[in-house]
């Protein structure tokens, strides 16, 4: 847990290259953007929530790499969402299935032209940023899928499960 002022469970903490700004998101739905020199809290947003069983955590926030005032947040649904630092929704892709489909972890490629999500359902879900369409699917796990990762200069996706696995993708 990281202490920021906060008291809730903290599943992510991002810098953008600069190092101005910190983006912290938390199990209480929540993102929040840190001075990184003073500690201040400059912003406090919520994603939309697209679940009628309450507000879903935030699992992954990540610098949008084609405009730094801009963030890729995914929450425990099946929409992940890119937002600006004040919290208004730019642009938003779905995996377009309304049970199973929830979304565990996201992932943005160095270029920031393809958002990779991982779902409950063990798919990997490739989302064109120049289109805003689905344009992959894949299974990457026979059960419990945990998260994802790329390379930050190259193309390999790694994704990770329960089931003691760490496979390889060529994106």
């Amino acid at each position: 847990m990281i202490a920021l002022g906060r008291f809730t469970c903290k599943l992510c903490l991002y810098t953008f290259a600069t190092l101005l700004q910190i983006v912290s998101a938390s199990s209480d739905a929540s993102e929040r953007v840190w001075d990184s020199k003073t500690c201040d809290c400059l912003t406090s947003f919520r994603p939309p929530q697209t679940s009628t069983s309450g507000e879903a955590s935030v699992n992954a926030v990540h610098f949008y790499p084609q405009n730094p005032d801009q963030i890729i947040v995914c929450n425990r649904s099946s929409t992940v969402f890119i937002m600006t630092l004040h919290g208004h929704v730019v642009k938003s892709f779905q995996s377009g299935k309304r049970e199973g489909g929830d979304f565990l972890a996201c992932w943005v490629s160095h270029r920031g032209e393809w958002i990779y999500c991982l779902g409950e359902d063990s798919i990997l879900y490739s989302f064109s940023t120049a289109t805003g369409k689905l344009e992959n699917l894949m299974q990457v796990a026979d059960k419990g899928p945990i998260g994802l990762c790329q390379h930050p200069h190259r193309n390999p996706v790694a994704t990770y499960a329960d089931e003691g696995s760490l496979k390889l993708w060529k994106a």
